[in-house]
């Protein structure tokens, strides 16, 4: 199964849980129109001593009324939970009392966890999430937000302190999975819904709880409403936790059969057995485990690497299956014994297989063995494997290393995307670093200056990958510094009147990213069912993509064009000059395609790579702008083979 039927499976699977929900809470509705039927009776009964039947007392309307209310109550109940939880993974990390991880850490531990998140993210082509460090000792892990540009992945101490590279790669991998498939949107709708269903029985909790009160004037104003209103609480009680109980069973349920996969996609990720199934026996091993001890913990036992949290029917509960059963699938050869987790020496293993000098021929341009067709680009959508990890270490470790540990301070993260933007050309440098002075705080412009020095040594395939590393960092800054750092970005492009290509691409995989985390613009929603709606908008993009492969050849450009549309079937759409490839009128494109549903959306990428791979010469621009359109379609592009310059 590829990323875009995952997207599209995910979509039917979380309707199909939803109407799970839908069920438990129409008994629910059911339920409670007894339970008040019922108190009706009773009071009814009790002070006016009638002998109708409780048939005859039977009112539809107030069956009605009391549905709808249940209804909107639990509604309102859940909304309320994932309206709290919307601005991503950030809310869930910090409820688990989880610290971010500065990017530019000197500790060796959150250094290599760093790393090995940010490969994994390079190596996957989604943006590269904000790291927690949870306190626990306990062995454990979480991905957890609404779509990849908001998640976090959250890590415990323990897992830093006992894991080996490989091992703590598997965990990396695995929760990455998590974010492929499209689980971490569930998870929030999961807790929305059982948080509505609990919010039942916590009202009959505290209308118990108001019957202490009561209860000196029971003699006063009649026992029996008294009576009535203890019932209907004890009643609520009931019918919220039995409804709870039934929620976390379906929760648990689900959540087993996911974590079967993200195991087997996390030994494909990395194909390296070893690495998981010995995180998942040191957690056997080890005295902690892989328990979590925040408060909160338990509502988010689903999310987890490992199970947080275990207790009470842990059984029936159990979010994730047994170690055993998970180890068994991925080493079959295990012998049953679980290791005792001992404290990394991490320094002097970082000297042996942390990154290292970067093989220069892979980011110089030489052609790896093997030649990819449209359909690998494709299929190489929300998959990863040993070899884009490698591709992707060897990036990280072409940036200059200042340059890279400035990506990880908010100064030095928005200096270094300045840099990205400076012009050679040296009037237009000119205009561009007195913007800088006028608008840029002094301490972000002198930044500027000393990081200028280094962007020669900088290769081209590793441009995106520096903003991409940055990208967490920026999203740090407040709402008021992220709007001035915008005005100095579009201040740099204006400098000399006109938006090149690059600008257009740096600007398109890093500030939508940053504008919807800001709230200053929407994500995109599927609405487009056929490439017929968009026809337009297609032709604009994969002309631009000819265009930009064969620069000042308007007739090679063409004929790239009719090879990528004849390879993605679309061949109705028309060939648009580059005079018509107006800033504006492309900005809008990109947005509409967005709004393409998942499975059209490999059509659009299909023709961009048959474009830019037609001569059998592509470039790196070429492949920088396939990874930035794919960006804006929300696919996560993992860096392709070198292209020849």
């Amino acid at each position: 199964m590829n990323f875009f039927e995952a997207q599209a499976r995910a979509k039917s699977r979380t309707g199909w849980l939803l109407l799970l929900f839908a069920l438990a809470v129409a008994g629910i509705v059911v339920l409670l129109n007894l339970l008040v039927m019922a108190v009706i009776f009773f009071n009814r009964g009790t002070l006016h001593t009638s002998t109708l039947a409780f048939g005859d007392r039977f009112d539809w309307q107030l069956f009605g009324m009391v549905g709808l209310a249940t209804v909107a109550f639990v509604a309102l109940g859940s909304l309320y939970k994932m309206l709290s939880l919307s601005d991503g993974g950030r809310v869930v990390a910090e409820m688990l009392g989880g610290s971010l991880v500065p990017r530019n850490t000197d500790d060796p531990a959150q250094r290599r966890l760093i790393n090995v998140v940010e490969e994994m993210a390079i190596a996957s082509g989604i943006p590269a999430p904000p790291v927690y460090l949870l306190g626990d000792m306990g062995i454990n892990a979480f991905a957890a937000g609404l779509t990849p540009y908001n998640a976090v992945i959250g890590v415990t101490r323990g897992a830093i302190t006992y894991l080996s590279r490989d091992e703590l790669q598997g965990v990396i991998a695995h929760e990455f999975s998590h974010i492929f498939n499209g689980d971490m949107r569930m998870n929030i709708r999961l807790m929305g819904v059982l948080h509505g269903i609990l919010l039942i029985g916590l009202t009959g909790y505290y209308l118990l709880r108001a019957m202490r009160h009561a209860s000196s004037s029971r003699s006063r104003n009649g026992g029996g409403v008294v009576a009535g209103i203890f019932l209907l609480g004890l009643g609520l009680v009931v019918i919220g936790y039995v409804g709870f109980f039934f929620g976390q069973w379906i929760k648990a349920s689900v959540s087993r059969q996911r974590e079967f996969l993200a195991d087997a996609s996390a030994v494909q990720f990395t194909r390296n057995r070893d690495g998981i199934a010995g995180a998942l026996k040191k957690i056997g091993g080890s005295s902690w485990g892989s328990q979590l001890n925040e408060p909160s913990a338990q509502q988010f036992s689903h999310a987890y690497f490992s199970d947080g949290v275990g207790g009470f029917l842990e059984g029936l509960f159990a979010t994730h299956p047994p170690l055993e059963q998970r180890i068994k699938l991925i080493d079959p050869r295990w012998d049953g014994s679980f290791v005792e987790p001992e404290v990394q020496d991490v320094a002097a293993a970082r000297a042996a297989t942390d990154i290292a000098a970067a093989r220069k021929s892979v980011l110089a341009g030489a052609v790896l063995a093997g030649v990819l067709t449209p359909d690998d680009v494709v299929a190489t959508v929300g998959k990863m494997n040993q070899d884009n990890v490698d591709r992707a270490r060897d990036i990280l470790a072409s940036i200059p290393e200042p340059l890279r540990q400035a990506a990880g301070e908010p100064f030095g993260a928005r200096a270094v995307i300045f840099c990205l933007l400076l012009d050679s050309n040296a009037d237009t440098l000119a205009k561009q670093q007195a913007a800088l002075s006028a608008k840029a705080e002094a301490a972000v412009m002198n930044l500027t200056e000393q990081l200028r020095e280094h962007m020669p040594n900088l290769p081209a395939a590793a441009r995106l990958p520096l903003a991409d590393i940055a990208l967490p960092t920026l999203r740090t800054l407040s709402k008021w510094q992220y709007e001035q750092f915008r005005a100095i970005v579009q201040a740099l492009i204006a400098a000399d009147n006109k938006v090149s290509l690059d600008e257009w691409t740096l600007t398109h995989f890093l500030m939508r990213q940053l504008d919807q985390h800001f709230g200053l613009q929407l994500p995109a929603k599927a609405k487009f069912g056929g490439l017929g709606d968009v026809n337009r908008e297609a032709a604009l993009l994969i002309s631009l993509v000819a265009h930009a492969e064969h620069k000042g050849a308007p007739d090679a450009a063409e004929l790239a064009f009719k090879a990528g549309i004849t390879a993605a079937g679309a061949t109705a759409l028309q060939f648009v000059p580059r005079e018509e490839l107006k800033l504006d009128v492309l900005d809008a494109a990109v947005d509409k395609l967005a709004q393409l549903k998942p499975l059209l959306k490999p059509r659009i990428i299909k023709a961009c790579a048959a474009v830019i791979m037609h001569d059998g010469q592509a470039t790196t621009r070429g492949h920088e702008l396939l990874r930035v359109i794919a960006s804006c379609l929300d696919i996560p592009m993992p860096p392709l083979p070198a292209p020849v310059n």
